[in-house]
């Protein structure tokens, strides 16, 4: 179950919208199912957006009547001290900081794979929820919120959900406690998996979260045109920039070169001592020209390995006090450094280097397989600077993140620890900062670097097997079947199949292939058997796609296995054929009077039909006409033979004549 909370300002909105037809009208049979005691004993049923505005008034009632309308404000302090530290003073930082939270909402969503629930499921789960929140039930003699739980179906992605809304004001005039109400709903989720037998996050049992990207993000990536969020190219540089570089002072160097704005945040009452950070993109103008507001990212909001005190855990830079120094006197130049050129080496693409990075790769696998299980913090470690070399080749090979940039952040995820755990100082070293130093300083390297990612994913399997032997299997688990697609997906690309497009899988195949071959590295078993396998059924496959060309009405597909369909091109020709052909002039069989058949007589007129249309009658009627009054004209042939004739069957038989008439005969057939 997948808890997502939002505060909002308007209560009437929120509730038209979770009883009206949903933004893409995906929202069916919209009722209430739970709410408060004075709410559940009026609205529980059907309701629309008419009933939904009566709900609302109801659960904002508190606010109206104790507090006469006057709206919940919200400060976010941390939020007031970032736009202070930009310039802003003290006023109007805090007033930007402020905002109205009238209402507090939560959806309580399940995977499409778990099915749907019935109605008092869901009840008693709501039920349970607001309980477990402190929002309803207490034993403190506090009254219980207006709250209201709304089901309108399944989601456009057949997740079933509920949508549970609360007024911010209780019925004493005492504002409702949202203090960490985000992992106060992670915690009644796993308390409500358990009771009612649902699905158990792994994620949130074992750690290894991220955050999701919003909405918000995906529309301004729309407007200003980039490949990807400003969240996921900034996450991507600086995980591999981290990776690559030995000092801290070298990290923010290069951040800046990469073109990102970077700036400190001091520890209390100085400037000595640097204890986080932040990261942006320089202003973007959109494509109506439209400046965009730059938005920074804190260390912890790319990813919980990105923290200042994670990275300096897992990158091993260099510690001693001239480093420490140099750090600070980078730090120090702030917002007002200019950019420099990025470093790039000459030689990084060369084969030579490629085999120097194997070979650092494979030293490297063989040192993690001497890290004790049971020291968490070591592989912890081992884990985050893999994801460092995945995101450093990520950046060289992939416009966009791809499945790089996806197994590096499935280890990330693994890498993640708690940080009273991590160690001061990294005991093991860095065996992986040559290999991603060269990975981020490659100039041109090919994107199928097939042999590159699948000594990675070794690598990665190696933290995975860790994972395993930690009683860690979920995410273990989860590992293995990222890297298993992902490697399927490059090679793939490299074999020149597009895995957006539809594609042939069955056995001999290039992409059954290309499958084989990564679940062989990610399973560990032998390749040499996979390519003798592979060896075996591609010349079955290819006779079979020949045979594909030559049979009728079969699906068409080239030899990598890509599924061929109808271009816009081949359509267009199609049906000017057929336009062509329609307007043919053909000689039709002649009816009794001598006429071609008539469109109206079949309730149509010549004006009225379409190009086309009356070549397609005339050719329909053709066979209602297989005598003609022209003995010397002949029937058409059909694609059966030619056309038969009483005299050609039976020679000896006369030519049809109608029978008599029979008054009582026709009368009784309705004649």
């Amino acid at each position: 179950m997948i808890p997502k909370v939002h505060r909002s300002s308007d209560m009437v909105r929120l509730l038209r919208y979770l009883a009206g037809p949903g933004k893409a009208n995906e929202h069916t049979n919209q009722r209430v199912l739970a709410g408060d005691l004075v709410t559940a004993s009026v609205f529980v049923g059907r309701v629309d957006t008419a009933r939904a505005v009566e709900i609302a008034r109801l659960l904002d009632s508190p606010r109206q009547t104790l507090l006469r309308g006057e709206p919940v404000l919200a400060v976010s302090h941390k939020k007031a001290r970032a736009l202070m530290a930009e310039g802003m003073s003290r006023t109007e930082a805090y007033t930007a900081a402020t905002k109205v939270e009238n209402t507090w909402h939560c959806s309580l969503s399940l995977g499409a794979e778990e099915g749907q629930l019935d109605d008092a499921t869901w009840t008693a789960i709501a039920h349970d929820f607001m309980t477990e929140m402190g929002f309803a039930d207490r034993d403190d003699q506090v009254p219980d919120a207006r709250w209201v739980a709304v089901h309108h179906g399944l989601s456009a992605n057949g997740n079933d959900h509920i949508h549970i809304a609360a007024g911010a004001i209780r019925p004493d005039g005492s504002r409702l406690d949202t203090y960490r109400d985000y992992s106060r709903a992670q915690d009644a989720a796993r308390v409500l998996e358990r009771k009612y037998g649902l699905k158990v996050l792994a994620s949130r049992e074992e750690g290894g979260t991220e955050r999701g990207t919003s909405q918000a993000e995906r529309a301004r990536q729309e407007r200003t045109g980039a490949p990807e969020t400003e969240r996921e190219a900034l996450r991507r540089r600086v995980r591999a920039i981290a990776m690559a570089t030995g000092s801290e002072a070298e990290w923010l160097r290069e951040m800046r070169a990469a073109g990102i704005v970077v700036r400190p945040r001091y520890e209390a009452g100085g400037t000595d001592e640097v204890i986080g950070y932040a990261v942006r993109w320089p202003a973007h103008v959109a494509e109506d020209a439209r400046p965009e507001k730059p938005i920074w990212y804190s260390g912890g909001k790319l990813a919980k390995d990105l923290t200042l005190s994670a990275i300096r855990g897992w990158a091993a830079w260099e510690s001693g006090p001239a480093a420490r120094e140099e750090a600070l006197t980078e730090w120090r130049h702030g917002l007002a450094e200019k950019a420099v050129r990025p470093r790039r080496g000459a030689e990084a693409a060369s084969p030579e280097m490629q085999d120097r990075v194997i070979a650092e790769l494979g030293a490297w696998s063989r040192y993690m397989r001497t890290i004790p299980v049971g020291d968490r913090d070591a592989w912890a470690t081992a884990a985050s600077q893999s994801a460092g070399a995945f995101a450093a080749l990520s950046m060289r090979t992939e416009v966009r993140p791809g499945p790089l940039d996806r197994l590096s952040r499935q280890l990330a995820r693994a890498g993640q620890q708690p940080a009273h755990t991590r160690r001061p100082h990294n005991v093991h070293g860095s065996g992986l900062r040559s290999v991603a130093r060269m990975l981020w300083a490659a100039q041109s390297p090919q994107a199928s670097q097939v042999a590159l990612a699948t000594a990675l994913v070794e690598c990665l399997t190696e933290i995975g097997r860790m994972l395993e032997a930690s009683d860690r299997a979920h995410a273990a688990a989860a590992m293995a079947s990222t890297a298993r697609r992902a490697l399927t997906e490059i090679h793939m690309r490299a074999e020149g199949i597009d895995p957006s497009r539809p594609y042939r899988r069955e056995a001999g195949s290039p992409a059954w292939a290309c499958a084989m071959r990564a679940a062989a590295v990610v399973n560990g078993t032998d390749r040499r058997e996979t390519e003798h396998q592979i060896a075996e059924a591609t010349p079955l496959w290819h006779q079979e796609q020949l045979m594909s060309r030559i049979r009728p009405g079969g699906e068409r597909y080239d030899e990598k296995g890509q599924i061929l369909g109808e271009t816009a091109q081949q359509k267009e020709k199609r049906v000017r054929d057929a336009l062509d052909a329609a307007a043919r002039p053909r000689t039709p069989a002649q009816n009794r009077s001598g006429k071609g058949a008539d469109p109206t007589l079949f309730g149509r007129t010549r004006r009225s039909m379409q190009p086309g249309d009356w070549a397609a009658m005339r050719d329909g009627t053709e066979e209602l006409h297989t005598y003609s009054a022209d003995p010397d004209s002949s029937a058409p042939e059909s694609s059966a033979g030619p056309a038969r004739t009483p005299e050609t069957e039976h020679p000896e038989h006369q030519p049809y004549r109608a029978p008599e008439s029979n008054p009582r005969h026709d009368r009784d057939h309705g004649r």
